[in-house]
């Protein structure tokens, strides 16, 4: 008689709401082109999920049998601050950016901890504002709405670029999230950056409206999809040609909307963050899968997933 197939591999996916990601239909179109044997499964945590719960994730991961890794959303900074020690090693982007957004196991079975967002951060900002932006426009800044691990992986990259931005400012809600901010990035051009405490939106919006032609507005908060909102208020004014971008791709996605309202008054380039999601998920999967991502299998992955964009 036939053996049985073997049981799939399970791909794990730590987040707020992750069935609400179209990741849970594009995997199995991926899985196929990769001819991977293989299951995504999402495990959802709350925002702000304490200790406890964070390590129960990780442990879940760890000790339930079949699987090989996950991705990690909006719980990176936690797993990295409650649950490192759980792992066997950590690569250096995690060390220095206090985050992890992957996790693989090694030849031998161990797990280790990653963090791509540097990575797939400067990728996808190549579409918004290309290698050489800052030196087209040198009066060109930088705003990052937000200061978590998405945010500070932004800036680090940028500041590796030949010319970066002169000023790169970092809005927060929470001063301890700015203090957060300021250490992982302190050894990286410290006169370039600005860290603003922002409690209110009306906050947020004087930094956006003072800022010169071209400079570039990121959302890196997370209002917009997990939770609804905009870190900006209705009466925002976006810096004349200047370059919008939503990290989200899914969500009520406010901030876009207020964006794309300016487009043509104030001759704004608008991006969302769909280009963004795919490299995350697909540099994570080559790391949990072994696999080389090469620019020709990137574009197959995202030519399978292109019928999902919303």
């Amino acid at each position: 008689m036939p053996e049985d197939p073997p049981p799939p591999a399970r791909f794990g996916f730590i987040g707020v709401t992750t069935g609400g990601s179209l990741i849970n239909k594009m995997f199995p179109l991926w899985a196929e082109a990769l001819g991977l044997n293989a299951v995504l499964e999402g495990i959802d945590l709350p925002v702000g999920a304490d200790r406890q719960a964070i390590r129960e994730a990780i442990l879940r991961l760890q000790q339930e049998p079949g699987w090989l890794g996950a991705l990690i959303t909006t719980h990176k900074v936690a797993v990295w601050e409650h649950a490192r020690d759980l792992l066997a090693e950590t690569d250096p982007h995690a060390q220095r950016l206090g985050e992890v957004s992957c996790l693989s196991k090694n030849e031998s079975g161990q797990w280790v901890g990653h963090a791509k967002d540097a990575l797939t951060a400067m990728l996808a900002l190549a579409q918004v504002a290309p290698e050489d932006y800052w030196e087209a426009h040198p009066e060109a800044e930088l705003l990052i709405l937000g200061s978590g691990g998405a945010g500070v992986a932004l800036a680090w990259g940028v500041l590796q670029r030949p010319r970066p931005p002169a000023r790169i400012t970092f809005t927060e809600l929470r001063p301890e999230r700015l203090a957060q901010a300021r250490h992982h990035l302190q050894d990286a051009s410290p006169e370039r950056l600005h860290f603003r405490h922002t409690p209110t939106p009306e906050d947020a919006d004087a930094l956006v409206s003072h800022l010169p032609p071209f400079s570039v507005v990121v959302n890196a908060t997370g209002l917009g999809k997990d939770r609804p909102g905009s870190p900006l208020s209705e009466a925002v004014q976006f810096p004349a040609k200047g370059r919008v971008w939503e990290f989200n791709y899914r969500g009520d996605l406010t901030f876009l909307q207020q964006a794309r309202t300016q487009e043509s008054a104030r001759q704004l380039s608008v991006f969302d963050g769909w280009h963004y999601f795919l490299l995350g998920w697909a540099y994570v999967a080559a790391e949990v899968f072994h696999f080389e991502l090469t620019p020709e299998r990137f574009q197959q992955l995202a030519a399978a997933a292109a019928p999902l964009r919303p």
